[in-house]
C-alpha cells in the first residue's frame, strides 16, 4: 500500500474462514476512495495445506497482532475491522494494543475501534465451536483441514449474487484449519476499545438472530444498550463481494460510531 497522508484511521482487515485476502481486494479499493487507509492479510489458518500444520486460532491472531502492531509503531491508529470467523483471531489480536493503553506507555499509535462485520465474537474463554455449534454439513473434515462444496455453500455464503456468480465464489473459498474453530477467547477486546457491528440482514451464514444475541452480548460486556453502535446492510453474508461500495460507506459510518 502507497503511504498516504491522512487523519483517519488504517483498517486492518480480519478476513472470514476459507477466505483469501483478495477476497476483500474491491473493499479496500472502495475503502481508499473514501480517503481511509486499508490492508488485509491471509489468515494462516486459510492459506496452508496438508502437510503442512493446521494453524490454530492463536497463530491468527498472533499473525493480526504483529501486523497492528507494527502500524501502531508508526504512530497510526487502527480500526480492526473483523470478517465473521475472523471476530474471533480479530479480538485476540487486539491484546496490548489499545491506543489508550499505548498512550499509558509513552508509545503512539493504536487501536482505537473494532468493526465487527457480520461476526463471531466468542465471550472470554469461548471460542467459534462455543458460540456456533459444530461444523456444518456442508464442510468435509480431513485430519485438520477442512474443504467446502461450492455448489451448497456458494448459494448460502453469496446469497445476494446470482446462481451463477455464487458458485464462482463458492469455488474461490480455500481449505480451512478445523483447529482454528476451537481457539478460545483469552483477551475481550471489546471491553476496552470502542467497537462498532455491522449486522447484515439477509445472511444465511450467521443468521439475523445469532447476529442480534451478539450485538446484546457486546453490549452487555460494554455498559448496556447503546454502547455499541450498530450499522444495518441489507446483504448477505459477504458484502465485500456483493456491494463493495456500500460497505465500506457502512464500514465509514461503523468508525464514526453512528448507528444507522
Amino acid at each position: 500500500m502507497s503511504a498516504t497522508t491522512t487523519t483517519k484511521p488504517t483498517i486492518l482487515i480480519v478476513p472470514g474462514s476459507f477466505s483469501a485476502a483478495s477476497h476483500y481486494d474491491t473493499l479496500i479499493n472502495s475503502l481508499q476512495a473514501l480517503s481511509y487507509p486499508a490492508v488485509v492479510s491471509d489468515l494462516p489458518s486459510a492459506s496452508r495445506l496438508p502437510p503442512a500444520p493446521a494453524a490454530s486460532m492463536a497463530d491468527d491472531a498472533a499473525h493480526f497482532h504483529g501486523i497492528a502492531e507494527s502500524l501502531a509503531d508508526e504512530g497510526r491508529d487502527i480500526v480492526i475491522l473483523t470478517h465473521s470467523y475472523g471476530g474471533v483471531p480479530g479480538t485476540e489480536a487486539a491484546k496490548g494494543l489499545a491506543k489508550a493503553d499505548r498512550e499509558a506507555e509513552g508509545k503512539k499509535g493504536g487501536v482505537v475501534r473494532l468493526v465487527y462485520l457480520t461476526s463471531i465474537v466468542p465471550p472470554l474463554g469461548g471460542s467459534l465451536i462455543s458460540t456456533m455449534g459444530e461444523v456444518s454439513e456442508a464442510i468435509t473434515i480431513n485430519g485438520d483441514y477442512m474443504t467446502l462444496d461450492p455448489a451448497v455453500i456458494g448459494p448460502a455464503t453469496f446469497s445476494d449474487l446470482s446462481p451463477d456468480l455464487a458458485l464462482e465464489w463458492g469455488k474461490k473459498l480455500t481449505t480451512h484449519s478445523l483447529p482454528s474453530f476451537s481457539g478460545k477467547i483469552t483477551y475481550p477486546a471489546y471491553r476496552h476499545i470502542p467497537t462498532s457491528f455491522i449486522f447484515c440482514e439477509r445472511d444465511l451464514i450467521i443468521s439475523p438472530d445469532l447476529q442480534r444475541a451478539t450485538i446484546s452480548f457486546l453490549e452487555s460486556e460494554r455498559g448496556g444498550e447503546g454502547s455499541v453502535s450498530v450499522v444495518k446492510l441489507d446483504t448477505g453474508h459477504c458484502p465485500n463481494v456483493s456491494v463493495p461500495e456500500e460497505t465500506a460507506a457502512g464500514i465509514a459510518k461503523a468508525i464514526e460510531g453512528v448507528s444507522v
